[in-house]
């Protein structure tokens, strides 16, 4: 009995070990890990509007014109209540890489308002806003880059 109690106390001392290793691993020393991009992130915000009103929920995305790689993050963001958005691409609001854009803008009806994932429906904005050779929107994104976009999209 007692050599089973023995056996069970230095299981759990060794389980106890293993986790305490395995999460220092995968803690690390606080650097982001090698495969992390280490390109500049500036920040990029606006406001979205439809025929002079803030339009909320819609989806801008950055199209780069120097030319899309496979495996690169397309920064984006969504509008709020009162048409602001922030550009994202790795973390909420970091702002987007050193480059050229066009901006695509889209807002699709949401047909499950309150849901735990959107379905979307019929979009509401012109065809030309979701194309990046026709939205009209071009931005160059750098440190330079202070001033909010102004984003005025016609219905019409």
């Amino acid at each position: 009995m007692e050599a089973k109690g023995l056996i069970e106390g230095n299981f759990v001392k060794v389980q106890t070990l293993f986790v305490s290793c395995l999460l220092g691993l995968l803690a690390g020393c606080g650097k982001p890990p090698a495969d992390v991009p280490t390109v500049p992130i500036h920040p990029v915000s606006g406001i979205v509007t439809l025929d002079d009103k803030a339009i909320e929920g819609a989806r801008l995305t950055l199209i780069s014109l120097q030319g899309q790689q496979p495996g690169d993050i397309t920064p984006n963001g969504i509008s709020d209540a009162e048409g602001k958005f922030q550009i994202s691409t790795y973390a909420v609001g970091d702002g987007a890489p050193d480059g050229v854009y066009a901006i695509t803008v889209s807002w699709p009806e949401i047909r499950n308002a309150g849901g735990s994932e959107p379905e979307y429906g019929k979009e509401r904005l012109p065809k030309k806003y979701q194309q990046s050779e026709q939205s009209g929107f071009v931005v160059t994104v750098s440190k330079d880059l202070v001033e909010p976009l102004k984003l005025e999209l016609k219905s019409k």
